[in-house]
């Protein structure tokens, strides 16, 4: 995935502060933990990419509403995986390995900092459980989630905007 329209940010922590907003907003208005976090990469980078937001979309609500793996964590590593995922099955383990450490990653600074990659440990509720998802909803659930969903794009992009300096500096 080419990384050189985040060139255009002065900084790491502008690109952050930029996601951030853009994926709450987002959020608010359209929903999806996994494909609003994967789009609002897609919308920044200037990508057209609708079989990946698509496949995004049923990773809501910790995969299709199962309470597991939170989907703003399976974006975050849709994002990832687009720049650094293995491009050729031939690669084998070292291809597989190699674009696995930045993933790692995101995953550890997520756990950190939530306590829990499930959904439902995060959420305190089963969103599929329609009556617990309105009480979730009603107190405030949605804007918790952005906020969960923010620190995911934060993450994502200050990682990508170091990896498109290093290949900028490469190239000089």
């Amino acid at each position: 995935m080419n990384l050189s329209k985040l060139e255009s940010y002065p900084s790491k922590e502008a690109l952050a502060a930029d996601l951030r907003q853009l994926t709450i907003e987002s959020e608010m208005k359209h929903h999806g933990c996994c494909q609003v976090v994967v789009q609002t990469f897609l919308d920044v980078l200037g990508v057209k990419n609708e079989a990946l937001s698509m496949a995004a979309s049923p990773f809501v609500g910790g995969l299709a509403l199962t309470g597991n793996n939170c989907g703003a964590v399976v974006g975050g590593l849709l994002v990832l995986g687009a720049v650094f995922g293995r491009k050729d099955l031939q690669e084998g383990m070292p291809g597989l390995l190699k674009g696995i450490k930045p993933v790692r990653k995101l995953v550890k600074f997520f756990s950190d900092k939530h306590g829990s990659l499930n959904c439902r440990d995060l959420t305190g509720v089963m969103l599929a459980n329609s009556m617990q998802a309105q009480g979730y909803f009603a107190a405030g659930g949605l804007e918790r989630c952005a906020g969960m969903m923010a620190d995911i794009a934060a993450w994502v992009g200050e990682a990508l905007y170091e990896e498109q300096m290093l290949r900028k500096r490469g190239k000089e």
